[in-house]
């Protein structure tokens, strides 16, 4: 029994500390696309490491009152969202023209992409520290 109980504590710690780490790169990115300390963010539907820890962010529930738009899904999304900057969670939301870039595990490793067009179309100019996280 002791042991099931230390297993599923090792489980608890590990998932925690990756949406730690998920959470920490959203801030980090989503601090340099809007170039603000405590940018608003609106988040559609549920990412739940940025709802869980969410650092620097301020979650904001009107997309109108957001700086970003942050998405879990491209279904359904609000048409206020259609004119702020859309950041997705998931390699296919770059189908999406709309969307900038994303954040998303493959593999079990984070991957960051930005397309460069998307960028300018918005005047978003990154660090140069994001320059190999940016495609055209």
């Amino acid at each position: 029994m002791i042991k099931l109980i230390a297993a599923f504590l090792l489980i608890i710690n590990v998932y925690a500390s990756d949406d730690k780490k998920a959470s920490g790169i959203f801030n980090l990115i989503l601090k340099e696309i809007t170039k603000k300390e405590n940018p608003r963010v609106y988040i559609h539907t549920n990412i739940y490491s940025i709802e869980q820890y969410p650092g620097d962010i301020n979650i904001v529930t009107d997309c109108n009152k957001a700086d970003i738009a942050l998405l879990s899904t491209t279904k359904n999304l609000p048409p206020e969202c259609n004119k702020k900057i859309l950041f997705g969670s998931r390699y296919s939301h770059l189908k999406n023209p709309n969307v900038i870039g994303s954040f998303f595990w493959q593999k079990g490793r984070p991957n960051i992409l930005f397309y460069k067009q998307r960028l300018k179309k918005h005047n978003i100019k990154l660090n140069p520290s994001f320059d190999k996280y940016i495609e055209d």
